[in-house]
């Protein structure tokens, strides 16, 4: 009689129970970490200060939101952005800022040479039909946008920033919105297509390198030491968008991808995460291909991955992406389609704007003093 096959079962029919406990621990220990990927995973809201209020802030935390975006601007005094900070500090929420950039009526006012420029393609004279042709001393110039992308611009955004964020609370991180250049300025009548400031020969303000918003965004990591800089990108078109948004304009093949996956890849390696502004449509009226439901996001955050390989550059993960969606002037339905819709991409966060984020431009046109070697002395804009 063999004593030891009992003892050899018994060790096998151990060894399987042991095997089925560690995959049950393993199997808990994956659903236990999804889980707290979820749970410590960014949603937010971007509210200005007045929007701030205690009672608010909690009705936000019962969403389930664990963050709060204060928009710093020139709509609110220093003191109001303090009290708001200090009451999204007390409910408990990350405190988060959101700052403005490129678009900045004040700036393109008192500057107008340093607004981005429209030329070369004439397709956006269809949002625009009665603008006059400019002549040969002028150049018509895109309103509010002052890029930070040039020299003279570049200090002056800076120095924004940092009296913007002086003496308040100390925050999780900040958004930097639209350090890109300005829409349409190729000429193309396409509101996403940011990829330039001058698109033409005739330039009113030097132009900086493509790792010239990357720079920016080191600069501002400084001024805020230990706050998470999240720059905020529009994505340019999609290749269906030729015949409507881009107004025949080869966009998707031409330089508009290239230009703008250049100044992507250098912000990209700067920071950990990038914010993708997704509003509810891609286009107004006729132009839009976006769907009921937004579907159009889940193409823009696509691109990221699938478009940038194509056009010189690296993928970048979904995982790195915080969506920035659109919640004013929408139905309950509207923005949970949003949030479920882009939570299923696996972004890295979100952020729903309950104060809405301006995006608008028209042409203004630009009366040069003189002309030499193609750029001109500053002067002011004609009404």
């Amino acid at each position: 009689m063999n004593f030891l096959q009992p003892t050899r079962r018994k060790l096998a029919s151990l060894g399987l129970i042991a095997a089925m406990l560690i995959a049950i621990h393993d199997r808990g220990s994956a659903a236990k970490a999804a889980a707290d990927s979820r749970t410590n995973r960014l949603r937010g809201v971007l509210l200005a200060a007045n929007q701030i209020t205690a009672a608010q802030l909690k009705a936000f935390e019962k969403e389930g939101l664990n963050a709060a975006v204060l928009i710093l601007g020139d709509e609110a005094s220093a003191e109001e952005n303090q009290t708001a900070a200090e009451r999204i500090e007390k409910a408990g929420l990350h405190l988060y800022y959101w700052i403005e950039i490129a678009r900045n009526p004040q700036l393109a006012q008192a500057h107008p040479e340093w607004m981005a420029s429209i030329q070369t393609h004439e397709e956006w004279r269809r949002h625009f039909p009665n603008f006059p042709k400019p002549a040969t001393n002028q150049v018509v110039k895109n309103f509010p946008w002052v890029p930070a992308l040039y020299e003279e611009t570049f200090p002056v955004h800076l120095q924004r920033v940092e009296a913007l964020i002086e003496d308040l609370p100390k925050p999780k991180g900040i958004f930097l919105n639209d350090l890109q250049g300005a829409p349409s300025a190729c000429g193309c009548g396409n509101h996403f297509c940011r990829w330039t400031t001058d698109y033409g020969p005739i330039q009113t303000a030097k132009r900086l390198p493509n790792d010239a918003a990357a720079k920016f965004v080191a600069a501002v990591a400084k001024l805020a030491s230990g706050a998470k800089i999240i720059p905020v990108w529009t994505t340019e078109c999609a290749e269906h968008d030729k015949q409507r948004a881009c107004g025949g304009v080869g966009c998707f093949e031409g330089a508009c991808w290239r230009e703008y996956n250049a100044q992507l890849q250098a912000v990209a390696k700067q920071v950990e995460s990038i914010g993708v502004l997704l509003p509810f449509r891609d286009f107004p009226g006729k132009e839009s291909r976006s769907g009921a439901d937004a579907e159009w996001q889940e193409t823009a955050l696509k691109s990221f991955t699938e478009v940038l390989p194509k056009r010189d550059g690296e993928a970048i993960p979904e995982n790195r992406l915080i969506s920035i969606l659109q919640g004013w002037d929408m139905t309950p339905n509207q923005v949970q389609a949003q949030i479920q819709r882009n939570e299923a991409a696996g972004v890295a966060g979100l952020v729903v704007a309950r104060s809405r984020i301006e995006q608008g431009w028209e042409p203004r046109m630009f009366t040069l003093r003189q002309k030499t070697d193609n750029h001109a002395a500053p002067s002011r804009p004609s009404p």
